[in-house]
């Protein structure tokens, strides 16, 4: 007899039957279903609250409706119960019996769909037991009658209500200081009083004595009911009476298995190998040791158990390969994520390496581990580049600090190489940030922000550059003037006056040099000035001189000259003095009138030669005889 007794398969029909209920009486009623095998029954509770109480012959056809659509393989009475929440005792019961129907025995996807159908949701799961499932089919036709009437609690043996009762209390419905399991819990003897019963004073003497002989009556009852119950169980149990059809059936999920397992074209077979023996397992386990079968079941058992602990290897291998694929997807990762997966692929082909040689996954073993040391390397590669991505980004982030920070009190030339020079590695810092990591996205925001700070330093850096060779042309420009100055070479002066004058002027504005340059061009412009004025003078001098060197110029030579800023001096020679009186006295002694008159002329002459030449040198004219007594004197 096969029959739905593990947790999870009565968790999976009372979620469906609670479902049933609840599309019956929508937002009306709602219902929690409880589901329970033992003693050789189905036993099904639904609890609804208090202030609701729904139609119980409707609930009752409502759930006995959807249980013949999920065709139990078994033989066992069904007994469904309801019950008000906040209280103990089921208020009414109703009990069938479901004539058995053949079912096709299905694949584990076929009962993965059928689950669906009934809108149970299953968890991935490797292992599967197709045969204890609730299988939804088409409705089965039951032995009872359908116009059965439900009865009440009150209307049910004692003896069942003993059995029936006690499994459906509810821990948060009747709690006790010392809690027990509520499946376990005897049932309360004031619950089963009626009505009818009635105190011991108004009770005839007859009632009485039924009444003391009645405890031992349900005692008797009870203990024989457990131990028909206990035998039931122990003969129901798989291979104890009849043929055993539960080891040809493992041996043959057995040869399924080696047949896949022969030349898996991958995981997925694997996989069903893996569920294959863990369903042969299984059934051999269930054969109790009381069976004359059980000695040759626990031979092929643990046979079974050693191919499945070598097939549980790769399983887990292949398991913890996909888990790491499934983290490799959807690249970039973060540093610690590709270190995950990294760890992830490492386990994988540690655990692939523990493959024996004689097993039979050993080549697709061998075949993955080639697969996956290939994606470690991978996975290295690309967390050797996170890391060195998040390392540029945070080095760049680090040099924007320092740039930002040197920029706010940058002045001279060298402040600003050194900004512009901070910009710079930051940028390159950022360039180096590769595609495909986590850094990238970060990494060109940041670039569109620091290329224009890098753009506008190296501005500033040349303008610095540009206003500090200006300033030094001017320095040396103006030495310059300053020594042709003391050489009395005043064109020369000139010229470099101006030159450093426009150095300075070339200066911009806003730059380190421009607050120096400014007072210096004041004092610049003053040499400037009295530069050219004493190239004037200069220039007078020399053309005074040229004219006095004509004058002077003679046989004999008529006179000597200096010239200052202030006075030009012209003294006679004595040769030129002694030629002139020798005339003169000759053209007396003679009384050449015309030669006295040419002496005088020639003496008039030069002396208003000297003075034209002071009105246009603008100097003033000192003329000395020979002896050094001044003979004439002329200011222009």
């Amino acid at each position: 007899m096969k029959t739905a007794t593990r947790l999870d398969d009565l968790q999976v029909l009372g979620n469906y039957l609670q479902e049933c209920l609840q599309a019956e009486f929508p937002q009306m009623v709602p219902f929690e279903v409880q589901c329970v095998f033992k003693e050789g029954a189905l036993m099904i509770l639904a609890q609804h609250p208090a202030e609701v109480v729904p139609d119980p012959q409707q609930t009752f056809s409502v759930l006995e409706q959807a249980i013949q659509a999920e065709q139990p393989e078994f033989h066992s009475p069904i007994k469904l119960y309801l019950r008000r929440q906040g209280t103990v005792r089921p208020y009414t019961f109703h009990r069938f019996t479901i004539k058995p129907v053949a079912i096709a025995t299905g694949s584990d996807a076929s009962v993965k769909d059928r689950q669906t159908a009934v809108g149970v949701e299953t968890a991935p799961k490797i292992e599967t037991h197709t045969d204890n499932r609730f299988i939804p089919s088409q409705p089965a036709v039951t032995d009872r009658r359908s116009n059965q009437k439900e009865k009440t609690l009150d209307e049910i043996p004692e003896s069942e209500q003993d059995i029936e009762t006690a499994f459906f209390i509810d821990p948060e419905d009747y709690a006790e200081p010392n809690p027990v399991n509520p499946w376990d819990q005897p049932i309360d003897e004031a619950y089963l009083e009626t009505d009818e019963l009635s105190s011991e004073n108004s009770e005839p003497a007859s009632s009485r004595r039924w009444r003391f002989l009645l405890p031992v009556m349900v005692a008797g009852a009870g203990v024989s009911v457990v131990l028909f119950f206990c035998s039931f169980y122990l003969l129901t149990r798989p291979c104890v009476l009849g043929a055993c059809q539960e080891i040809p059936e493992a041996q043959a999920l057995n040869k399924k298995s080696v047949q896949t397992l022969r030349a898996p074209r991958s995981g997925k077979d694997i996989l069903e190998a893996q569920q294959q023996l863990t369903e042969a397992i299984r059934i051999l386990e269930s054969i109790p040791f009381w069976s004359s079968h059980h000695q040759p079941a626990q031979k092929l058992l643990k046979t079974y158990q050693a191919q499945a602990q070598k097939v549980n290897e790769t399983v887990k291998a292949l398991k913890q390969g996909s888990t790491a694929a499934q983290k490799s997807q959807n690249p970039p990762h973060t540093v610690a994520e590709w270190q995950e997966i990294q760890r992830s692929w490492r386990e994988a082909i540690a655990q692939l390496e523990k493959v024996p040689k004689d097993s039979k996954t050993y080549p697709l073993a061998q075949q993955k581990l080639k697969l996956y040391k290939a994606n470690l390397a991978v996975a290295n590669k690309r967390l050797i580049t996170e890391q060195q991505a998040k390392k540029n980004l945070e080095a760049a982030k680090e040099g924007a600090l320092i740039a930002k920070a040197r920029q706010g009190v940058a002045q001279t030339l060298e402040n600003w190489q050194l900004v512009h020079a901070a910009w710079q590695i930051a940028v390159n810092r950022l360039k180096q940030v590769p595609q495909g990591t986590t850094a990238h996205v970060e990494a060109q925001q940041l670039l569109a922000f620091y290329q224009p700070q890098v753009v506008e330093a190296r501005g500033r850096k040349v303008q610095e550059q540009f206003a500090a060779n200006n300033y030094k042309l001017s320095l040396r420009m103006a030495q310059q003037a300053k020594n042709a100055q003391a050489s009395n070479q005043w064109s020369k002066a000139v010229s470099s006056w101006r030159a450093a004058l426009t150095y300075l002027n070339q200066v911009p504005s806003g730059t380190f040099y421009y607050s120096k340059a400014q007072p210096v061009i004041n004092s610049y412009t003053e040499a400037f000035k009295q530069a050219q004025v004493q190239l004037q003078l200069a220039t007078i001098r020399q053309q005074a001189s040229k004219d006095l060197n004509q004058i002077c110029t003679g046989v004999p030579i008529i006179c000597n000259y200096t010239i200052t800023n202030n006075v030009m001096k012209v003294r006679l020679t004595p040769a030129y003095a002694q030629k002139l009186r020798q005339t003169a006295l000759k053209a007396r002694v003679k009384g050449d009138y015309n030669a006295q008159i040419g002496v005088v002329h020639h003496v008039l002459t030069l002396g208003e030669a000297l003075e034209a030449i002071s009105d246009n040198a603008r100097i003033q004219l000192e003329v000395y005889g020979p002896d050094g007594a001044m003979i004439q004197s002329h200011r222009p």
